[in-house]
């Protein structure tokens, strides 16, 4: 029905100028400041060109293009997954089987690569995405929200920056707490899960309480810490982003995670960003209602399945 072969260099720009149309269509519907869609739009362009082993390839039908296909190589931290970056259809091909063709031969390729797992990102409310990849496992989605103004906090609620003691308490619990995420996921196995977290947290906080940019806030009832939000502002232009955010065990369920989201929008808004935006594993339905209810947007999915 169709045959793939490797496109060639115009046929490579041709698709990437598409695909970054179609990119800033995704992001102009959740960001509002334009540095930031352009950002992003270069960060998934980059992805693609900087994957060792990658390729753009031309899908035929009858000897004519029909649509191209985006294939990642291996990466350092993932090296048994192969990305499918991109899959496009000229209109007048869609609907005839040939996207669930196109797909079959890119996982057959990433096998035959060495890859045990094949990877994409989809746009939430795509029909043909739903269609084709709707039964991969969600791994992870991108979340965004634009910060009112005015945010209150419920009564008998506070927020306060952590103190180095506050701080030395968290660290420890916060990686463990995200390498199970992780692990849960389905992301990383134990072993490489908790390595991860502790790599990824010695990087993004190399100076502790005092790493510019980060802000670690507890969240208190009474004189009790029940939770805890660790944001990065100025994550993106105008955009503060939500890097862990925790209730305690003998506090969940009592709406302290809705409180420590609405303390993080409240310092976004004090950093002078219009937004925050957050990741949430795929697994944590508990966390996705709660940021769904908080009025927060899917910007993109992540989702993987073994091959």
């Amino acid at each position: 029905m169709i045959s793939v072969r490797e496109a060639t260099g115009p046929e490579t720009e041709q698709w990437r100028a598409e695909w970054a149309r179609r990119l800033r269509e995704r992001y102009v519907r959740c960001y509002t400041d334009p540095a930031t869609i352009t950002r992003e739009i270069e960060r998934s362009l980059g992805n693609q060109r900087d994957d060792e082993g990658g390729r753009v390839y031309a899908v035929e039908v009858g000897g004519a293009v029909a649509g191209f296909l985006a294939l990642g190589g291996s990466r350092p931290r993932r090296p048994g997954q192969r990305s499918l970056h991109d899959l496009w259809l000229a209109p007048e091909h869609r609907g005839r089987g040939l996207g669930r063709a196109a797909v079959a031969w890119a996982r057959e390729h990433a096998a035959a690569d060495g890859g045990g797992r094949l990877a994409v990102v989809t746009a939430p409310g795509d029909p043909a995405g739903d269609a084709l990849f709707g039964a991969y496992p969600l791994r992870a989605q991108q979340m965004v929200k634009t910060v009112p103004a005015g945010v209150s906090l419920p009564a008998g609620v506070a927020g306060r920056p952590m103190t180095p003691v506050d701080f030395a308490l968290w660290r420890d619990q916060a990686i463990r707490m995200y390498a199970e995420e992780m692990a849960a996921s389905g992301s990383r196995s134990a072993a490489d899960a908790l390595a991860a977290s502790v790599a990824e947290h010695d990087e993004l906080l190399p100076e502790g309480l005092r790493t510019a940019g980060h802000a670690l806030w507890c969240v208190t009832a009474g004189d009790e810490v029940v939770a805890t939000v660790w944001l990065r502002h100025g994550f993106l232009p105008g955009m503060s982003f939500v890097l862990g955010v925790d209730v305690e065990p003998a506090h969940r369920g009592r709406g302290y995670g809705r409180a420590a989201m609405l303390v993080g929008e409240q310092a976004t808004a004090a950093a002078g960003d219009a937004q925050l935006g957050l990741n949430v594993f795929g697994h944590n339905t508990i966390a996705m209602r709660l940021y769904d209810s908080l009025g927060y947007q899917v910007v993109e999915q992540y989702r993987a399945e073994d091959l």
